[in-house]
């Protein structure tokens, strides 16, 4: 009976240790697979790699160094962890070589360190989010604080962890559906999720446009969670402007508006609510939406963006309040910025050299010529042009030397320009000509093509895939017209009667029809459950006034 027991427990040692060493032999090889699966994009590197007896793979000392033009895809993490199906699945993925895409795949990444979050929130200051709290306008109205440091953390006594990402993923190819949700756990701050749900989804995604053309988005969760985080940031701000704590929340919302509308965006009410509410209590926002699948999500940019939010039907709610429309305004690029162009950017410097002009200024009557004829302004040059290269050709005895040989009824005394006589073959001959640089490849770059090859001797076979210099260019996608015009404060007093959309500073949308125009506000009417209202509205609180397109 011992010596069963005994033989028992041998084999189920030798067994464990063989299944051990298949699941080593696994974890190597989906390691590989994985880095096979990234390598156009960049390289994945790791320490060391395991299999567990649940069937997960765990790499640790991960590292991807991203190709150039991928940099932000950089990152490294302790350990990575991908949770499979179970170890059948792992052994038989070893044993088949298997290495397609698998239909459902968990990953987990450890103190995960992202290079590109620190840089792109470095970019602006006040950083639009934390870098290390990922807290949205996390230092806006702080006073001169505009990132918060490690000993500021001290200060509101937290304790700053690498964050955790989750990753799963469940793929239906034969109904061609994906279903993704992503967790960012960045404890003590707070936490980010996101969570989709594709249709017409076709792995070759990244290679085909027509695939891409074809997905569409079913529905899509987002949600952001505050562990206590904004509390204690309110109260150090609020300490170092000197304001209590609920004037340093106006203050913060009136600066994260100001930066806004400074990139011509603009929240609504009801959004400017729900952040304020966040700040206030803390606890969790919800963004959900259910877009309309009729409209391919990689033409979303070809449409108006306020266009595109309407058809997200995107919702948010604090906690468990009821939803709101979440809405934003996207207001016109201002019509002065165009005015301030420098002309010289739409110069084209291949195009043929302007006449050299000549300004003559007489003591008494300046008279302003050109070689290109006395009628047409033109605007004296800052510096004095250098002086044409001219044949010297003697004037006539007969006539003063500033008068012109073809104008003999002006008088002597009045100066004007000589135009340039015609050169003698001999004379143009010895002069270097100036090359325009139209249509010449050896100044103009657009013409300039040069092939990767030379070419190839004719009859052999490199002759039918040679080709010589050109220009392959994507088309351009067409961008469809905004549903309104944008007019401005002044045009609003030449169109009385006219139904318009003010746009206020506080995210206001007031739709109605003019009825007069002033100085100081324009009165409008407007439609009410009980009838017809008139409303000012102040014109320092419009930021921009909209009239649907005709047509």
């Amino acid at each position: 009976m011992w010596k069963l027991l005994r033989n028992l427990l041998l084999s189920a040692v030798v067994l464990a240790l063989g299944l051990k060493l298949a699941l080593w032999f696994a974890a190597g090889q989906q390691a590989q697979a994985l880095a096979d699966s990234v390598q156009r994009w960049g390289e994945l590197s790791w320490t060391s790699a395991s299999g567990s007896f649940d069937g997960d793979v765990t790499l640790s000392g991960v590292q991807f160094r991203p190709k150039p033009g991928h940099e932000i895809a950089a990152f490294s993490a302790s350990s990575l962890r991908l949770r499979t199906p179970g170890v059948l699945w792992t052994l038989r993925r070893s044993i088949t070589r298997d290495s397609s895409p698998p239909e459902q795949l968990g990953l987990r990444l450890n103190d995960l360190n992202l290079p590109a979050l620190r840089k792109l929130a470095g970019a602006s200051s006040p950083p639009w989010f934390g870098a290390q709290s990922l807290a949205p306008f996390e230092t806006f109205a702080c006073g001169a604080v505009t990132e918060l440091t490690a000993a500021n953390f001290s200060a509101l006594q937290l304790q700053p962890r690498t964050p955790q990402l989750d990753l799963d993923y469940r793929y239906d190819a034969a109904g061609q559906q994906l279903e993704a949700d992503l967790r960012i756990d960045n404890a003590p701050f707070g936490a980010v999720a996101l969570r989709t749900e594709l249709r017409q989804f076709q792995p070759q995604i990244l290679d085909s446009a027509a695939a891409r053309d074809a997905l569409r988005i079913a529905s899509a969760d987002f949600s952001y969670r505050d562990d206590g985080f904004l509390r204690r940031r309110n109260e150090f701000c609020a300490r170092e402007t000197g304001l209590d704590v609920d004037a340093f929340i106006d203050r913060h919302i009136a600066s994260v508006q100001e930066r806004l509308k400074a990139s011509h965006i603009v929240p609504a009410e009801g959004v400017v609510e729900i952040y304020r509410e966040l700040l206030s209590g803390g606890g969790e926002i919800k963004l959900l939406s259910l877009p309309r699948e009729d409209i391919a999500p990689a033409q979303y940019d070809t449409y108006d963006p306020e266009e595109v939010l309407r058809w997200l039907n995107l919702t948010a709610r604090h906690n468990d309040a009821p939803p709101v429309l979440f809405k934003l305004f996207f207001l016109a690029e201002p019509v002065e910025a165009l005015a301030g162009i420098d002309l010289a950017l739409m110069h084209d410097p291949l195009a043929e050299p302007e006449p050299e002009t000549v300004v003559v200024k007489p003591p008494e009557n300046p008279v302003l010529a050109t070689t290109t004829g006395a009628a047409a302004p033109v605007k004296p040059p800052a510096a004095k042009p250098p002086a044409p290269v001219v044949a010297e050709v003697p004037p006539p005895p007969s006539l003063p030397p500033m008068a012109s040989s073809t104008d003999v009824s002006r008088p002597a005394t009045t100066p004007v320009t000589t135009p340039p006589e015609p050169e003698s073959a001999d004379v143009a001959a010895t002069r270097p000509s100036r090359p325009s640089g139209r249509n010449d490849p050896r100044f103009d770059p657009r013409l300039a093509g040069l092939p990767s090859a030379p070419p190839p001797p004719p009859g052999s076979t490199a002759a039918l895939v040679w080709k010589g210099p050109g220009i392959d260019r994507l088309p351009e996608k067409a961008q469809r017209e905004r549903p309104f015009a944008v007019i401005s404060y002044e045009a609003l007093g030449s169109q009385p009667g006219a139904r318009v959309v003010l746009i206020t500073s506080g995210g206001r949308e007031i739709e109605g029809k003019v009825i007069e125009v002033s100085a100081a506000g324009v009165t409008v009417s407007v439609n009410r459950e009980s009838g017809q209202a008139r409303l000012f509205v102040e014109r320092g609180r419009i930021l921009e006034i909209r009239v649907a397109r005709r047509g």
